[in-house]
């Protein structure tokens, strides 16, 4: 069956594992040093998808990957979406409780759905209006604006004499 390996530096690969010892297939592949954990669960549409890593570490052994929020794990306190984590995490989909096979773009798909509704909103006191009665500004405006913005940038930077 295939699943998602997630690198430290949030590469991805779809790698193959057996089904009859998930730990151990991931173990295997792993370029973790340490011991993998089922750290994270989600449930969408019949579909359970489990993120496997771990989850403490060395210094400059971190994952950049920001998985999903809301995420549910037995042990860890912390939002999936905020805990950091270490080495590689593999991503692995059940349905019904067998497992199947996960592509990058499966991930990616439900990626973009857990984040869906976890936007930047303003709250409610720093709403701005975007009607169109709201922006009154002729060209002239925005014009000023520009040479404003130019000059200051103008004078705040230097030249970059290092060399790379």
């Amino acid at each position: 069956m295939l699943c998602v390996q997630i690198f430290k530096d949030d590469k991805m690969k779809e790698v193959k594992i057996k089904s009859n010892n998930i730990l151990k297939s991931l173990t295997k592949i792993s370029t973790n040093n340490d011991k993998i954990s089922e750290l994270y669960t989600w449930t969408y549409e019949n579909i359970t998808t489990k993120c496997y890593g771990c989850y403490d570490g060395d210094a400059g052994f971190e994952n950049k990957h920001e998985l999903p929020p809301n995420g549910i794990s037995v042990f860890l306190e912390e939002d999936s979406s905020e805990k950091l984590l270490f080495g590689d995490l593999f991503i692995v989909r059940f349905k019904d409780d067998e497992l199947i096979d996960t592509s990058i773009s499966d991930y990616g798909e439900f990626y973009n759905l857990m984040f869906n509704g976890f936007d930047d909103c303003l709250s409610e006191e720093e709403y701005i209006d975007c009607s169109e009665d709201s922006f009154d500004t002729s060209e002239s405006d925005i014009d000023e604006d520009y040479e404003l913005l130019s000059e200051d940038i103008d004078d705040n930077l230097e030249k970059d004499t290092n060399y790379y």
